[in-house]
């Protein structure tokens, strides 16, 4: 018999709730499946390279009791997780932050901006985006203030973009829209050039 914990929505006390599924985990002793990733140890063992049918068992019991104690719509993220996966990305979420390391993030954040020469983007986006997961954004600021924050760290090369979105509501503006545009913009770029390139070798014929 599982000791009653209650169900996690991401609204309750998160450090209350992890020491109830602790205790739950400690019982049906698959606490380490949580806390560490198991199979990375026995990927250290030449004589353990494969997860055994023992440990696939226990881990399949320790992610079954941290889902069994969250809300469904928390549950439809973790499918196919481990639970050290599920696990840690809770700690994530909900969990107290390194504040110094959190700091350092938002600094960084906060002082985001696109060289001036860059006429590509792409890398400047998924560092961005990079950005935002490391500091897990939607714990800290909404995400409408950081879009408009990559919004306004686009160089003069992506003004076309930043007047696109500039015509839209605050609602409605998307990380992933506003990515897509930059790279089609840098497509276009490289396009130009390439054509530019071209017309250039056959100037000079």
């Amino acid at each position: 018999m599982m000791l009653e914990v209650e169900i996690f929505d991401g609204s309750g006390n998160f450090t209350d709730w992890t020491e109830q599924v602790i205790l739950a985990l400690r019982q049906k002793g698959v606490l380490d499946y949580a806390e560490s990733d198991m199979r990375m140890g026995m990927a250290e063992e030449p004589d353990k390279k494969k997860f055994s049918n023992t440990d696939s068992k226990a881990g399949g019991l320790a992610v079954a009791i941290i889902l069994h104690c969250l809300s469904k719509s928390h549950c439809k993220r973790f499918i196919r997780s481990t639970a050290f996966e599920v696990w840690t990305e809770l700690h994530k979420l909900y969990g107290v932050p390194n504040m110094e390391d959190l700091v350092s993030n938002l600094l960084e954040l906060f002082s985001f901006r696109m060289d001036p020469d860059d006429k590509e983007g792409h890398a400047s986006a998924v560092q961005y985006s990079n950005l935002l997961d490391k500091i897990d954004f939607m714990a800290f600021l909404s995400s409408t203030m950081a879009n408009l924050m990559y919004l306004v760290s686009l160089n003069k090369h992506h003004d076309l973009v930043r007047l696109e979105f500039a015509k839209k509501k605050l609602n409605e503006l998307e990380f992933n829209d506003i990515f897509n545009a930059v790279c089609a913009l840098s497509d276009a770029h490289k396009k130009q050039r390439a054509y530019d390139k071209k017309i250039s070798v056959k100037t000079d014929l």
